[in-house]
C-alpha cells in the first residue's frame, strides 16, 4: 500500500488523501470495480462514507458516494457487519434474496463483498468491494490478500480514528478556554447557564447532550441555577446520586430513568462543591475519560463564574440601596425603568410609573440631618405598605422624591391612579415618628402617574412625563394626583340604590 504520513490536521486534506489511497490500493490489488470504505459511530448508530475509488474515472465522479451517511437501521446486513462482526459476500447467480438480487442488478454489480474492520472487539468501520465482471469470484490467493489488506486498512482506520479524537480534544478544549473569558466575562446566571449548555453541546459531536447545572441553595437543598429551564428538560432531580457528587466532589455515572447515560460533575473535585453539572446523553455506554475530564473543566468554570455572579449580585444589593430609606437607588431605577419597559413590550403589557414627592420645604429647612432621614424613613415605609411585594419597586431619586415602578398595571384610575391616590391618602393621614425623635409631623405628598405605551415610547419618555405631570400636582397646590381621579358619584338621597346591599 501507498505509505502516506498521517499528519496532525487530521480533518483536512491529509486524511482525505490517505483514506483514499487506502481504497484505491485495495481496489488495485484485486483489480475491482469499486471500494469504499465507510466509518462506524457506535454513539450514533452510523456509518459514513469516508472514502471511494472507482476504476472509471468517469463513473468515479458520477457515483462518489463520500460524506453518505446511513444508520443501522436501514438494513439487517449492516447490522451484521457492525454488531456481529460478520462478512457479507454475495454474487449475482447464487441463491440470494429478491432484495439482494434486485440490489446487484440495480447498480449493476456482479459481486459485491462488505469486510468489517475492526480493533480487537470494536468494529471501526466497514470496507466495501464490489465487481462488475460477468462471473467474478476471488479465488483463495485473492482472498488471502484481501484479509491482509482488511488488517492494514483497519489499523490505517484506528489510526485515523485516534488521531481525529485527538483532534477533536484539542478544539473542545480550545473552545472550552475561549468560551471559559466570555462565561467569566458574564455577571448573569442566565447568560452564564446558556454558555456551559451551549459548550456542552460539543462534548458529544453529532450526539444531542443536554447539560442542567444546579446549585446548592443556603438550607442545603439543590435548585437549577437558571431562571428559565432549557427547552424539554426535566425538573432538577438532586438524588442520593447527585448530592454524592457534590458532596465527595467527584464524578458520578448512572443510566436515566429514561435510559440515558447521566453525567453528574461537581464545579469543585475533592472537596464539597456549591453546585454540580448534569449531563445527559442517548447513548449506550457510559461517558469516556476524555468525555469526563472535558465536563469537569466546563463544570468548574462554571462554578467559578456563577461565584462571582453571585458576589456580584450581593455587592449590587448594597450598592443598589439607598441606605436612608432601604429603598433602591436612583442608578438602579434607571436600570429596572428600560427593563421593565423593554419586557411591557415584549409581552405587551401595561407599565406605570409613579412620580411622587413631599410637599413643602420642611425637609430642606435647618431641623438637622437626623430628622430629614427619619422622615424620609417612615415615609418609604408608608410606600412599601401601599405596594405589590415582590411585584412593584420604590426607588429614591432625590432628597423626598420616590419612584414607583407598577408592572402589569394601567395608568388609569382603577388601576395605578388608584394606587397613588392610596399613596397620598396614607402618607397624609398618617402622623410621623421616630423611635428617638419622637412625633415628626404630618406630610402631604404630590404624585405624577404615566403609563407605558399610552404616555411613552421609551422609559425616558415615560419618566418624563410623570415628572411633568409631578410637577403640575405641586404647582397646584399639591396633596394631590395627576392626573386626577374622577370625583366619586354622590348617593341618591335616602341612601342606598335600591337593590344594593352591605
Amino acid at each position: 500500500m501507498t505509505e502516506t504520513r498521517l499528519t496532525p490536521a487530521v480533518a483536512g486534506r491529509e486524511v482525505a488523501d490517505l483514506l483514499h489511497a487506502v481504497v484505491a490500493d485495495v481496489g488495485r490489488a484485486l483489480s475491482l470495480w469499486s471500494v469504499d470504505l465507510w466509518t462506524f459511530s457506535s454513539d450514533t448508530d452510523t456509518l459514513e462514507c469516508r472514502a471511494y475509488w472507482c476504476s472509471d474515472a468517469a463513473a468515479a465522479r458520477r457515483s462518489d458516494c463520500t460524506g453518505a451517511v446511513v444508520t443501522l437501521d436501514q438494513s439487517h446486513d449492516l447490522r451484521r457487519l457492525v454488531l456481529v462482526a460478520e462478512v457479507v459476500e454475495r454474487h449475482a447467480g447464487d441463491d440470494l434474496t429478491p432484495a439482494d438480487a434486485a440490489a446487484l442488478a440495480q447498480a449493476g454489480y456482479t459481486l459485491r463483498i462488505d469486510i468489517p474492520l475492526s480493533a480487537g472487539a470494536e468494529v471501526l468501520g466497514v470496507l466495501s468491494l464490489a465487481d462488475t465482471t460477468e462471473g467474478r469470484r476471488l479465488t483463495a490467493e485473492e482472498h488471502a490478500r484481501l484479509d491482509t489488506l482488511a488488517r492494514l486498512a483497519a489499523a490505517v482506520l484506528r489510526a485515523v480514528r485516534l488521531a481525529e479524537a485527538h483532534a477533536r480534544r484539542c478544539d473542545t478544549l480550545t473552545g472550552m478556554l475561549a468560551a471559559g473569558s466570555g462565561i467569566a466575562a458574564s455577571l448573569s446566571t442566565d447568560e452564564i447557564v446558556e454558555a456551559v449548555r451551549s459548550e456542552a453541546s460539543r462534548l458529544l459531536p453529532g450526539v444531542a447532550c443536554r447539560a442542567d447545572v444546579v446549585v446548592r441553595q443556603d438550607d442545603g437543598t439543590f435548585a437549577p441555577a437558571a431562571s428559565v429551564r432549557e427547552p424539554g428538560a426535566k425538573e432538577s432531580r438532586a438524588d442520593a446520586l447527585a448530592r454524592q457528587a457534590a458532596d465527595l466532589g467527584r464524578p458520578e455515572q448512572a443510566r436515566s430513568a429514561d435510559g440515558q447515560a447521566r453525567l453528574l460533575v461537581p464545579f469543585r473535585r475533592d472537596e464539597p462543591a456549591d453546585g454540580y453539572l448534569e449531563l445527559t446523553a442517548p447513548l449506550n455506554r457510559s461517558f469516556r475519560r476524555q468525555e469526563v475530564e472535558l465536563a469537569a473543566l466546563l463544570a468548574g468554570q462554571a462554578g467559578m463564574a456563577l461565584e462571582r455572579a453571585r458576589a456580584f449580585r450581593a455587592l449590587q444589593g448594597r450598592t443598589a440601596t439607598d441606605v436612608v430609606t432601604g429603598l433602591y437607588g436612583r442608578w438602579y431605577f434607571y436600570e429596572r425603568l428600560y427593563a421593565e419597559v423593554a419586557r411591557a413590550r415584549r409581552y405587551r403589557q401595561p407599565l406605570s410609573l409613579v412620580m411622587a414627592e413631599l410637599d413643602g420645604d420642611d425637609l430642606s429647612r435647618a431641623r438637622g440631618r437626623p430628622f430629614r432621614d427619619a422622615v424620609l424613613a417612615a415615609t418609604a415605609r408608608l410606600l412599601l405598605a401601599s405596594l405589590r411585594d415582590k411585584v412593584d419597586v420604590a426607588c429614591r431619586l432625590g432628597v423626598g422624591r420616590f419612584a414607583l415602578l407598577l408592572p402589569s398595571t394601567p395608568p388609569g384610575p382603577e388601576a395605578a391612579g388608584l394606587v397613588a391616590d392610596r399613596v397620598r391618602r396614607r402618607v397624609g393621614g398618617t402622623l410621623l415618628a421616630d423611635d428617638e425623635l419622637g412625633e415628626l409631623g404630618r406630610f402631604t405628598m404630590s404624585l405624577g402617574v404615566a403609563g407605558f405605551p399610552q404616555d411613552a415610547e421609551d422609559g425616558d419618555e415615560l419618566a418624563a412625563v410623570a415628572g411633568d405631570r409631578l410637577a403640575r400636582a405641586a404647582a397646584i397646590g399639591g396633596d394631590r394626583v395627576e392626573p386626577p381621579l374622577p370625583e366619586p358619584e354622590e348617593e341618591p338621597e335616602g341612601g342606598t340604590p335600591e337593590g344594593d346591599s352591605d
